[in-house]
């Protein structure tokens, strides 16, 4: 994935200017990541926005017991930015960590959202990307407590095709809320069944 590919994502909500392009993609530097790396801490005051041109992230959080919790992961084309602690101006409560090595563009938020003021069409696409997101969220927590695992493993499979074979099973465990032993079971009876 390169630039033209993130602005045929980004025209995919709605429609951006070309002035408008100019302007946002002025913002964007470019930023690698090695696997296992930091994007932002659960702590951090981050200033930044991200897309992912190539790779796979994972965001979480960490109970006080130490346990982790994936709550979403993140291939080219997505955006892992930490939506709430930009708009909060509060410490991030998510940690945003690469699970292979990465490549992102980074851009100002406080920039971003001066040229939303700027340009109609870019304030349309923002607005059209936290309505995509809130959605997401609310789809995702529904599904989480009405469905059983083996229901969700099947949704994971179509929202993230081949990213199975890219990482740890127990990162997918985590995100479906069961242990890798559940997991294990819940593919070898599909396994079965498909055969």
């Amino acid at each position: 994935m390169d630039i033209t590919d993130i602005k045929r994502v980004l025209n995919g909500y709605t429609p951006i200017a070309e002035e408008a392009w100019t302007a946002l993609e002025s913002l964007f530097k470019p930023h690698s990541l090695k696997r296992n790396e930091y994007l932002f801490r659960a702590g951090d005051r981050p200033h930044s926005g991200s897309m992912l041109l190539h790779g796979v992230l994972r965001v979480f959080y960490t109970r006080n017991d130490g346990v982790e919790y994936n709550k979403n992961f993140f291939v080219p084309g997505m955006s892992p930015t930490p939506i709430t602690s930009l708009i909060s101006k509060q410490p991030s409560a998510l940690n945003f960590q690469a699970l292979t090595d990465a490549e992102v563009l980074l851009f100002n938020f406080d920039k971003f959202l001066q040229l939303t003021k700027e340009h109609p069409s870019l304030n349309t696409f923002y607005r059209r990307l936290l309505e995509q997101l809130w959605m997401h969220k609310e789809r995702q927590e529904i599904m989480m407590v009405t469905n059983d695992a083996t229901t969700n493993y099947k949704i994971f499979q179509e929202q993230f095709p081949n990213l199975e074979q890219q990482i740890p099973q127990y990162h997918i465990a985590s995100y479906l809320g069961i242990t890798p032993i559940q997991l294990s079971r819940i593919r070898a009876a599909l396994a079965k069944n498909s055969s």
